[in-house]
């Protein structure tokens, strides 16, 4: 017989608790006695599940002035790590921002401090933060094997880059390079740049770890719009100014002629095509496969 799907949550209660003088508040009731209790009344239900409750003859002089409760953490059991029919996208991505905790540190000063000051909304918003932009992550990684396929099976093809999922959404004046070889490049940079966002911090290393980390964050954006819910306004942007060391790579997404492609060139770092692979100085060693010491010759 298939085990009954059980949900296990866990529940941060903020309570607001305004009193006359500690003495009023004495030792809570034990778990057994909370059980029990047949005649207990809102406000000592909460007093009991952190511990306290009101002493005898005090109680008009203790209140509970406000309260607030989230669900930070959730998933459900017995569903073969599914989550059952009728649950909310909310709560599938929020349940996926559990196991993504290497941006915990990108989102502190969005929320004005670390997790252990955060209220319990803002809890759940990182937490839903963070299920977008793993599930992005999977998302573009798995849509880009669909673009190798594609690119392979039309070699001959100059324009097949344009009915891909991922590899359309780079700058279009590079579309001449936009063959199997390169969504193969880009693939290992994509899945690079996003297994660092599950680990410690680091500055993407090039510019095509940059363009990939960019893509992930603009389908993370775009599956933001169809929640429920409230997210902290500006935390796309938040995000963007946290997680590249510059956004140097937004003017390749700008229409260029000969002129402003030898700037690109010329700059520092350089963004034109043949250095889209190469480390940037004193960055981390990319992978071997999304790597180039030496600049490609330019093709066309």
């Amino acid at each position: 017989m298939a085990p009954v799907p059980r949900y296990r949550a866990a529940v941060r209660i903020d309570l607001d608790l305004v009193c006359a003088h500690p003495d009023d508040l004495v030792g809570g009731m034990d778990d057994a006695s909370r059980m029990s209790a047949s005649s207990m009344d809102a406000e000592d239900a909460l007093l009991s599940l952190i511990e306290v409750s009101v002493a005898d003859g005090a109680q008009h002089l203790v209140r509970i002035a406000s309260t607030s409760s989230s669900i930070v953490d959730s998933e459900w059991q017995g569903t073969s790590g599914t989550l059952p029919e009728g649950s909310s996208d909310t709560a599938r991505v929020a349940r996926a921002g559990a196991r993504l905790a290497g941006i915990d540190w990108a989102l502190d000063e969005l929320f004005g401090g670390s997790t252990s000051e955060a209220t319990a909304s803002e809890l759940r918003q990182r937490t839903i933060i963070k299920g977008l932009v793993w599930n992005a992550s999977v998302l573009v990684v798995d849509c880009l094997f669909d673009d190798v396929r594609q690119l392979a099976d039309a070699a001959d093809d100059r324009s097949a880059w344009r009915e891909t999922h991922v590899i359309s959404q780079l700058p279009p004046q590079y579309a001449t390079h936009y063959d199997r070889a390169f969504a193969q490049k880009f693939l290992a940079a994509t899945i690079e740049v996003t297994s660092r966002l599950s680990a410690s911090p680091v500055y993407p290393p090039t510019v095509a770890h940059e363009l990939a980390l960019k893509l992930v964050l603009d389908e993370a954006a775009r599956s933001a719009e169809r929640l429920t819910g409230d997210l902290p306004e500006g935390w796309r942007e938040h995000l963007d100014t946290v997680l590249f060391q510059d956004l140097d790579a937004e003017s390749l997404f700008v229409d260029q002629d000969a002129s402003s492609k030898q700037d690109a060139a010329a700059a520092t770092p350089p963004l034109d095509f043949a250095s889209w692979f190469i480390p940037y100085a004193h960055a981390p060693a990319p992978a071997p496969y999304a790597s180039d010491d030496l600049k490609e010759p330019s093709r066309g």
